[in-house]
């Protein structure tokens, strides 16, 4: 599979336009990453390219570089989509955006602070990886295992509730 991350970048853009809800740089880093977490654990492949895309443990939490590098110059309110060369990368595969749309959802209130404090936390690939000014790589191992953990969390809250 193709890289989908600047195409899912973009998509969170149009989706916080259509939402009117402010988006900034470390937001949509955030929901990219969250997204791709969900993706791996749903659906056992990553929406990455290992040969472009890294995840790297970044002192405000996990980063997809080419995201980063894309949107690195926002510094308030996302208002435009990234583009490589001519082409404006746009989300076709309807699986990632289902997922997209789960994280938008779930996540749409959330600060950025929130969002860096929430991928912080102790147990995350991020805190596993992270050495101060490294840059280290998260492995797609780590993700996928602590995101299975939190669909195998809202399963089972799920079927308690029915």
């Amino acid at each position: 599979m193709k890289s989908e991350a600047i195409a899912l970048a973009n998509y969170f853009v149009d989706l916080a336009k259509r939402d009117n809800k402010p988006l900034r740089q470390w937001g949509l880093m955030k929901r990219v990453y969250i997204t791709y977490g969900f993706y791996l654990a749903l659906y056992d492949k990553s929406i990455l390219d290992p040969t472009v895309d890294r995840v790297e443990a970044w002192d405000k939490g996990p980063v997809i570089t080419t995201v980063q590098e894309q949107f690195k110059y926002y510094k308030g309110d996302i208002t435009g989509k990234a583009s490589i060369g001519d082409e404006t990368p746009e989300l076709t595969d309807n699986s990632v955006k289902a997922v997209a749309d789960m994280v938008w959802k779930r996540y749409t209130g959330y600060t950025d602070q929130q969002l860096v404090d929430l991928l912080h936390r102790e147990g995350t690939p991020w805190s596993l990886c992270y050495r101060k000014g490294a840059n280290a790589t998260i492995p797609d191992l780590y993700t996928k295992t602590y995101y299975l953990k939190i669909v195998e969390n809202l399963r089972a809250r799920k079927a308690n509730e029915q």
